[in-house]
């Protein structure tokens, strides 16, 4: 994690094998492990991961939508 004021690394999680798409929303990130077929949910707050979501086959990018939509 970066204090963009300060531009400093405040702390290093580790999510899956093959880290490669990165998303916030509120106080999760979510990040997809290409090589675990998994989404890993890390706590802004806490700055851990506090779940992990199986997703299939090598999940690449992340993005959320408009759910009203």
């Amino acid at each position: 994690m970066i204090d963009v004021a300060s531009n400093k690394v405040v702390a290093t999680i580790t999510t899956g094998k093959g880290a490669h798409g990165v998303v916030a929303s509120g106080n999760r990130v979510f990040v997809t492990n290409t090589f675990d077929d998994t989404v890993s949910v890390i706590d802004v707050d806490a700055q851990k991961v506090i779940g992990t979501i199986s997703v299939g086959d090598a999940p690449n990018g992340i993005t959320f939508g408009n759910a009203n939509n």
